[in-house]
């Protein structure tokens, strides 16, 4: 009863109203194999891939923990070699999805350090915090801004940003991203919430994002505690200083 429950929590949790990703909580019986603990791939996988996956698996998690430390995050991962599996299962349109601080589902084109380290961090984050109180206090612009700066995503480069905004001019404000915003315009939504929490950390460091992981857990409310980590910083819109948005944040 237990794991009925958890199932139904993790996709109200996720946003993900589709019966099919309860299928990952009974993998094998929809054709994934389990070839390391917690790593799971669909059945036509050729060994090469799994291999290769294992690797990026190592590769990510340490990207992820350079922010963190030591992670707490243990998800299970599911990999797809073919669109059919990753439908089947709840993916859609996205490379990859985080399903609360529990699972992994990755597409055929997310088998990447990238996409993979960005999924870890709302991972890591929802672990960290708690899965409901995450999913109640922390706004998508950080959640997201977080991942595309852990995961150094080139396709979210200060040059092409500054393009695509007129030098920051047309940034929009960050509590319109996903509403009046969508997420599918790239660069105004996710490039806009990278580069507000890229400033913001290299601000306070990996020291001010424990104390707001720890604050946020404990009920704070984010507003608050994102300010009191950062008295210079606005969570309305994004403070456009060129001096600090054409530094790159590593």
């Amino acid at each position: 009863m237990r794991q009925i429950l958890l199932v139904w929590m993790v996709i109200l949790l996720s946003g993900c109203g589709r019966v099919r990703t309860a299928r990952l909580f009974a993998p094998t019986w929809f054709g994934f194999i389990e070839i390391s603990e917690g790593v799971f791939v669909d059945e036509s996988m050729p060994s090469s891939q799994r291999a290769n996956l294992l690797e990026t698996i190592q590769a990510a998690k340490g990207r992820v923990s350079s922010f963190f430390g030591r992670l707490k995050g243990k998800p299970d991962i599911f990999a797809c070699s073919t669109e059919a599996c990753f439908v089947s299962n709840g993916g859609i349109t996205a490379e990859g999805n985080a399903y609360g601080s529990s699972m992994v589902l990755l597409s055929p084109r997310g088998l990447d350090v990238v996409t993979l380290s960005h999924e870890l961090t709302h991972i890591e984050l929802s672990s960290r915090v708690g899965d409901f109180q995450a999913w109640r206090a922390i706004p998508p612009w950080f959640d997201e801004g977080l991942a595309v700066l852990v995961s150094q995503d080139p396709r979210y480069v200060v040059e092409m940003w500054l393009r695509a905004t007129e030098n920051g001019r047309r940034a929009p404000r960050l509590m319109s991203l996903g509403d009046a915003v969508p997420w599918r315009n790239w660069q105004l939504s996710y490039g806009t919430a990278r580069h507000a929490v890229g400033e913001w950390y290299s601000r306070v460091g990996s020291k001010g994002l424990l104390h707001l992981i720890r604050d946020l857990k404990r009920g704070k409310e984010f507003d608050a505690v994102f300010k009191a980590s950062d008295p210079g910083s606005r969570t309305s819109n994004l403070p456009l200083r060129r001096s600090v948005l054409t530094s790159r944040i590593r």
